[in-house]
């Protein structure tokens, strides 16, 4: 017979651990950035991978250039054409992994999901 009693050392409260950033995975990032502004963190993650496969960086540590077009950079394939300027008046720096993903959630959360509709077959078929 299994004794029910719970000794006191079983029981304690939760630690709660800051993860710093350059430790998290990228998906954990989008998931946390994307729930803060109410955003479906799973649609985030799958157009993340649609856009760049979850890579930032390319093999050599610079930004992430689109193939098809050289303008578009990072995580999201986020426009320097069309989105530097808007993303810096916002304070974001699209070519780091954080400001990436943070103007991201302001387009998606202020626009939708239209600026990667290039990709939506992609994400729409994700499991």
């Amino acid at each position: 017979m299994i004794n029910s009693q719970l000794s006191p050392m079983t029981t304690s409260t939760p630690i709660i651990v800051s993860v710093p950033t350059e430790i998290q995975s990228i998906e954990g990032l989008i998931s946390t950035e994307a729930q803060v502004n109410g955003i479906d963190p799973i649609l985030a993650n799958k157009i993340a991978f649609c856009e760049s496969t979850m890579r930032q960086f390319n093999k050599n540590g610079e930004v992430l250039r689109g193939i098809r077009n050289p303008d578009d950079v990072g995580l999201f394939q986020i426009n320097e054409d069309y989105h530097i300027k808007p993303s810096q008046n916002l304070g974001y720096d699209i070519h780091t992994t954080e400001g990436n993903i943070d103007y991201a959630m302001w387009l998606i959360k202020n626009e939708g999901s239209r600026h990667w509709k290039a990709s939506q077959k992609c994400w729409d078929s994700q499991a």
